[in-house]
């Protein structure tokens, strides 16, 4: 009975990892990932800004508030934006944007005119 217990997480364990076998699966999944450490790292960066410059800790509290809603107010837009014109030119078109602003705000912080 053991070793039809072993089978089984055999199985088991050959299906979970069975979708990175395929290559457009494994890029997606892993773009993904660096995507999301990209932006855990700007919510931390933004967040430790906010202390810095500010002793408000409801103005720190509402940095990670105001990263991610803007995401999902416009979701149902992206979404729209998405089916109606190509992907990976809306993809690359706001990782642009978002880059833009995380320069214009880098420059800003640099000549110190960011405040709360």
């Amino acid at each position: 009975m053991s070793s039809g217990v072993g089978a089984n997480e055999d199985l088991g364990s050959q299906a979970t990892f069975a979708p990175l076998r395929n290559p457009t699966f494994r890029s997606i999944w892993l773009a993904t990932q660096v995507s999301s450490l990209g932006w855990l790292m700007q919510t931390v960066a933004i967040s430790w800004l906010m202390a810095t410059i500010s002793t408000s800790d409801l103005m720190v509290a509402l940095v990670p508030a105001s990263s991610t809603l803007p995401a999902f107010i416009l979701s149902i837009f992206a979404g729209v934006m998405a089916d109606n014109f190509s992907r990976r030119r809306v993809m690359f078109a706001g990782r642009c944007l978002m880059a833009i602003a995380s320069a214009m705000l880098t420059a800003l912080a640099a000549l110190g005119v960011v405040d709360p």
